[in-house]
């Protein structure tokens, strides 16, 4: 099956990430890291809103339970508020390295948020962290020595929790107890070879895992038991995170990287770092909101 890749926002995001469909405004919130800007793009109007210009790179957007957005910035996470602009902190990350950055984060159906660090240079060198943002704000760190942290999901039933350091090439599963945030069972979900890297996921109503291929010029959807059903070519060498959006859910929107890529590179792929869509005949779990 053929399916038409279209152009939603165009932008040249230095790298697009972490988009996420926000239901009550009915935008698809998304971010560009290095160009330290929150960007939304409204389906219905067609339409983009003016970018947030921030004060530091940002690492992820998420949904917060009291209707505002959660935005994970170089020193912590951040509460912000479109319709009055305010930007306060939520809570602070002290980073155990130099020079790291939040990356990818996404709640669970409890509302606690799981999200990485990593060194903003892009060096791959291991000194980030997996952190769990708990409801009442209490931090947990679930992992340190961390190169890319990606590929941050949880099932729709809540019960398994996905994770990539993406220099691996693997994502990993764990079985998530719900009441306790314990992972446990660690094993391998899926693997990669070649240039090929797992890089950001969306996660479908049937819990299929939609995984950006970075270098793969490719989206690839997995089964809940790591079977490899669907690969959708993207027009970008390096997508780099699906969500699922629309008022139905059943467009998956793919954002990209420019970073790193050469300007012969850039020329023949002149979507790189815009916000892309996809009709792809599934609809997306529900979006889980952090317990603010």
């Amino acid at each position: 099956m053929t399916h038409e890749v279209r152009l939603a926002q165009a932008e040249q995001a230095v790298t697009g990430e972490s988009p996420v469909w926000d239901d009550m405004r009915g935008i698809l919130w998304w971010i560009d890291i290095q160009g330290r800007r929150l960007l939304g793009w409204c389906p219905e109007s067609a339409a983009a809103l003016p970018p947030l210009n921030l004060p530091s790179e940002i690492g992820l957007v998420a949904l917060g339970s009291d209707g505002c957005l959660v935005l994970g910035l170089e020193d912590g996470l951040w509460r912000y508020v479109p319709e009055t602009g305010d930007l306060t902190t939520l809570s602070p990350v002290p980073h155990e390295a130099q020079n790291l950055r939040l990356n990818d984060g996404k709640p669970d159906r409890q509302g606690r948020l799981w999200f990485g660090s990593m060194d903003k240079c892009g060096s791959g060198i291991p000194t980030g962290a997996l952190y769990c943002r708990l409801p009442g704000g209490r931090l947990i760190t679930i992992r340190r020595e961390v190169r890319v942290p990606n590929a941050i999901a949880v099932s729709p039933d809540g019960g398994t929790f996905y994770f990539s350091d993406s220099p691996s090439k693997e994502i990993l599963a764990f079985d998530l107890d719900q009441e306790s945030g314990t992972l446990r069972n660690e094993r391998v979900f899926a693997a990669f070879t070649g240039d090929d890297k797992p890089d950001g996921t969306a996660i479908d109503a049937e819990g299929g895992v939609w995984v950006a291929v970075v270098h793969g010029a490719r989206i690839d959807r997995y089964l809940p038991d790591g079977r490899l059903r669907q690969s959708i070519p993207m027009p970008v060498a390096k997508p780099t995170m699906a969500a699922f959006g629309g008022q139905q859910l059943n467009t998956l929107f793919v954002t990209s990287q420019r970073r790193f890529l050469t300007e012969e590179q850039l020329a023949e792929a002149p979507l790189t770092g815009s916000l892309l869509s996809v009709e792809v005949g599934s609809q997306g779990a529900a979006t889980s909101r952090v317990a603010i």
